[in-house]
């Protein structure tokens, strides 16, 4: 899916890690104000997932909290 490169794992207000070789996504969260870091992720997302599909969590401690 040209999609795909959108799934990332944000870490905290700042860092989101973002499969290496999506170079234009990168730049654009760069432009954004973001610290992107690039991971080499393509054979888990060669059978459709991506970072944020395989680290989901299935149980959450403690409160909700926006970074918005």
């Amino acid at each position: 899916s040209k999609r795909l490169s959108m799934n990332v794992l944000m870490l905290d207000q700042e860092r989101v890690i973002v499969s290496r070789g999506e170079d234009r996504l990168i730049q654009a969260f760069k432009e954004w104000g973001f610290r992107p870091i690039a991971c080499d992720f393509y054979h888990f997302e060669s059978i459709a997932g991506g970072l944020h599909c395989a680290t989901v969590d299935i149980r959450r401690r403690g409160s909700l909290e926006s970074y918005f």
